[in-house]
């Protein structure tokens, strides 16, 4: 769903007061955050995504580490999770099914989160996810649009899953299951979460279906617009080149239909690899200046290359400059 759509759909949605609410839908926010007492917090999201690729058991997992994303964005832990199925019997088996839930299983045992149950449904295209609960026991949790002037904002993993996704999906590349993108894409980003922990993060959420900008639109706020280095972002390998060839997904090209009124760009060709739609995508930290790097030594410990891409700078014409 655009970002139009879902502004509008979600307008007039009104709730009573509870206490204990600290995030719900009207926030744009990666969760919906409630506080139990004065330290636990109770943090829940849903996600699920039709299949990106052919590898049944890769899908599960790939689907399983988008949807436990923005729980770890939160700097919450996950503890639960329902499975959501919507299964297309006339393309895939109960063989086929099984290996899905296997896949996401894999990855919620990896971050000692428990499977409850879940629910499904036949239907004519595919897809799986999860519906996950979180807990933060410390009451310190990561909104997406409280960074400041002069943060540096980190990013975890490259960019470009859409446009090979899109590549592998018509044939234009090869489809292999070590590839770094679709490894990539099935690393939980738990380890990159429980790093920036050790730190005083500003604002925090993960890349997903509304690309990079997407999502550092989300990070400015009335004090501050964005500055996005295009030689500092990292780039899945091959994806510049496709994207040069025309070989995007129409979510990205909607991304920048919806985005680009938005953001002063001085980068003439490739720009659009910046809107892509990204599937369980890294984590973009907004963190003081003088503890960038201190955070990047502690990633790179956890195999985690992470990269300096943006900065926050008082607020301007644009929210955000990609330069």
């Amino acid at each position: 769903m655009g970002l139009e759509d879902l502004k509008q759909i979600t307008a007039n949605l009104n709730q009573p007061h509870y206490d204990g609410l600290l995030l719900d839908f009207k926030e744009n926010d990666d969760c919906g955050i409630f506080r139990l007492d004065s330290h636990t917090l109770l943090v829940q999201s849903v996600d699920f995504i039709t299949p990106i690729v052919d590898d049944p058991y890769i899908y599960g997992q790939i689907a399983a580490a988008n949807a436990l994303s923005d729980v770890f964005a939160k700097g919450a832990r996950a503890y639960t999770a329902m499975g959501v199925l919507m299964w297309d019997k006339e393309h895939i088996d109960t063989t086929g099914v099984h290996q899905i839930l296997q896949g996401a299983l894999s990855k919620l045992i990896e971050c000692g989160c428990a499977l409850l149950g879940g629910h499904s449904i036949n239907d004519k295209e595919q897809k799986y996810g999860l519906s996950v609960t979180g807990i933060i026991k410390d009451g310190v949790f990561w909104r997406n649009n409280t960074a400041n002037s002069g943060d540096l904002i980190i990013l975890t993993k490259p960019i470009g899953s859409g446009i090979l996704s899109t590549a592998f999906k018509n044939d234009v590349i090869a489809y292999q299951n070590d590839l770094d993108v679709v490894v990539s894409m099935r690393t939980l980003n738990l380890k990159a979460s429980l790093c920036a922990k050790n730190f005083e993060i500003s604002a925090c959420t993960d890349v997903t279906g509304y690309g990079l900008i997407g999502h550092l639109s989300e990070m400015v706020n009335e004090n501050i617009s964005i500055c996005l280095h295009f030689d500092e972002i990292p780039f899945f390998q091959g994806a510049l080149e496709l994207a040069d060839r025309g070989v995007v997904p129409n979510g990205s090209l909607q991304n920048k239909k919806a985005l680009a009124p938005m953001v002063k760009s001085s980068i003439l060709a490739n720009d659009i690899i910046c809107y892509d739609a990204q599937t369980s995508g890294g984590l973009l930290l907004a963190i003081k200046a003088e503890n960038a790097q201190d955070l990047l030594k502690m990633l790179a410990a956890e195999g985690i290359e992470g990269h300096i891409i943006a900065q926050c700078i008082p607020k301007s014409t644009y929210p955000i400059y990609l330069q």
